[in-house]
């Protein structure tokens, strides 16, 4: 029997037995070696099958490398087990035969695809009688990576093939949300990953990128056409509005678009066909029902599918922010509405920016007016489930009042930048206080100093700056650049105090469109931004393209 084990290839190890060792230990070592020798042989001889070796074949029918169950285990890992049902580890192997090639993976693999898709279907298969599929073999290797990894193997967007391939297994859905995930956003780690041609002569004037849970689908207003791209940046849909310019644009899912313009009344709804032919249907219009020829200044969507839009009527003498339903697309509630009485235009400032924070169920509106004196803004924050009439918070600016000011949820602030100064301020949720206006609330995290010297000379160097907030992060476009602000701890103490530190997005120039024979040298001016998924979308003045950075290649290297 040895010399058998030893044809078949397998080592046997004899451990030489120490010298210190008794007769009778070493006795009872090759008493017990011989005794499951014997075992084995006796079960092969009884009719029960050993590591896939069937009793009654010779030796020399015996598969190659294949040895008996004693002697592979005494090999590898000394556990002395006999497999005796080898067929209980094949039985969740699924065969597939697509287009002529073969598949193996198991049905846990094929169910992540979801109960609506036909893989979920397809049970365990042996080769030799394989689930046939009359689809292309290369794009089904892709299908099957991606529910194996739960991305694509490859950081490109995906093709309109594979796209159409992973429609045929229904999931399209899935394999566009995992290609741009709010979780892989890292703003120093966003590079020039696309540029995207807009059609006809018009710059584009607005762009949006549908929220999470959405896929971060992408849309871009140029004139009055309002052109979406799906997450994938493959397929593109087309609405034409009545709107002689889109000002404010809102993206609300892949399938729904909100654009407005300042002097033209309503919020256009501008729904996408999941297809490549353009769509030049007349979308639906929201508006504010005490004035229906109101002009819209700012929008907003929330993911509780609500909508707020301000509004301004026609003779500016009267403003309100109007909250909608978007599954009724009917106006529920009307946020703080002025009349303004003769020439005082201050007291009744309309708002030009809406923010919400979610974790505090707050709405912000602020505006601002420029006049002899200087600019003066209205800074308001409101909880529509109290009141309607009486914001929680408001502060009057008139010392270096913003240009432009965002909310961040997850950082509990409010952040703005300083029309005259064009310093970056912060001012902490936590510590304002409710139920009247207070005096100071911001807090300067860039240069104090020029910070004052700028406001006290009444200077303008903040005009244009945009300032925004996604995630933990804070963007300030500066003319043709953006430059990010993080939140860092400054001492490792208990206390952990922290503080804001800057760093800038890219430094290279802006991405240049293939039709451009001249170039473009010097980065023009940021008009219009957007962020969503792991991507920050750009817009430039006199450029009909768009600017797609993403930072979710970062994880494929």
């Amino acid at each position: 029997m040895l010399g058998c084990a030893f044809r078949l290839g397998c080592r046997f190890e004899c451990r030489r037995v120490p010298k210190h060792a008794s007769c009778i230990e070493a006795f009872f070592s090759w008493r017990f070696k011989f005794a499951l020798m014997e075992l084995c042989w006796g079960r092969r001889k009884e009719g029960m099958s050993v590591s896939g070796f069937a009793p009654g074949k010779r030796e020399a029918d015996r598969p190659p490398g294949c040895v008996s169950g004693f002697w592979k285990a005494r090999c590898s890992s000394q556990s002395f087990q006999v497999n005796a049902n080898p067929t209980m580890a094949s039985t969740s192997v699924v065969t597939l035969n697509v287009g002529g090639e073969i598949f193996q993976t198991t049905a846990a693999t094929l169910s992540r695809a979801g109960s609506s898709s036909p893989l979920a279907a397809l049970g365990p298969s042996p080769p030799s009688a394989p689930h046939f599929l009359d689809r292309d073999p290369r794009l089904f290797a892709l299908i099957l990576s991606f529910l194996r990894c739960g991305r694509l193997a490859s950081p490109a967007p995906p093709s309109a093939a594979l796209l159409a391939e992973a429609r045929h297994f229904a999931l399209d859905g899935a394999l566009l949300a995992s290609i741009s995930a709010p979780s892989a956003f890292s703003p120093l780690s966003l590079r020039p990953s696309a540029l995207l041609p807009l059609a006809g002569r018009a710059a584009p004037s607005a762009v949006a990128i549908a929220p999470s849970p959405h896929c971060a689908s992408l849309v871009a207003a140029h004139g009055g056409v309002v052109t979406g791209f799906d997450a994938a940046l493959a397929s593109r849909s087309t609405v034409l509005t009545p709107l002689p310019t889109v000002d404010s644009l809102v993206a609300v899912s892949p399938t729904l678009a909100l654009a407005a313009a300042h002097d033209f009344p309503g919020v256009h709804l501008c729904r996408f066909h999941q297809g490549d032919s353009p769509v030049s249907a007349a979308p639906e219009v929201l508006s504010w029902l005490d004035s229906p020829s109101a002009s819209v200044l700012s929008m907003l969507a929330t993911p509780a599918s609500q909508v707020f839009a301000s509004f301004e009527s026609a003779r500016r003498n009267s403003s309100a922010v109007v909250a909608f339903d978007m599954n009724s697309l009917s106006p529920v509630v009307e946020i703080g509405r002025k009349e303004v009485f003769g020439a005082d235009v201050e007291a009744a400032i309309p708002p030009t920016k809406l923010g919400w924070l979610g974790g505090y169920n707050l709405l912000l509106a602020a505006g601002s007016h420029s006049g002899p004196a200087g600019m003066v803004g209205d800074i308001r924050l409101w909880d529509v489930r109290a009141s309607s009439t009486v914001p929680v918070w408001e502060n009057r600016e008139k010392e270096d009042c913003f240009a432009d000011v965002a909310a961040s949820d997850s950082l509990s602030s409010l952040f703005k930048v300083g029309a005259a100064s064009g310093e970056v301020f912060m001012a902490d949720l936590r510590r304002l206080g409710g139920g009247g206006i207070c005096l100071e609330p911001w807090v300067c995290i860039g240069d104090g100093q020029r910070a004052e010297a700028a406001a006290a000379s009444r200077k303008k160097d903040g005009n244009g700056c945009r300032i925004e907030c996604y995630r933990n992060w804070v963007f300030v476009a500066r003319g043709a650049h953006v430059e990010v602000w993080t939140q860092v701890e400054l001492t490792p103490e208990a206390c952990r105090k922290k503080g804001m530190r800057r760093n800038w997005v890219g430094n290279g120039p802006s991405m240049v469109s293939k039709h451009d024979e001249e170039g473009v040298r010097v980065k023009a001016k940021i008009v219009s931004w957007a962020f969503g998924g792991s991507r920050m979308a750009l817009a430039r003045v006199d450029k009909q393209s768009i600017e797609v950075w993403d930072s979710a290649s970062e994880q494929y290297q």
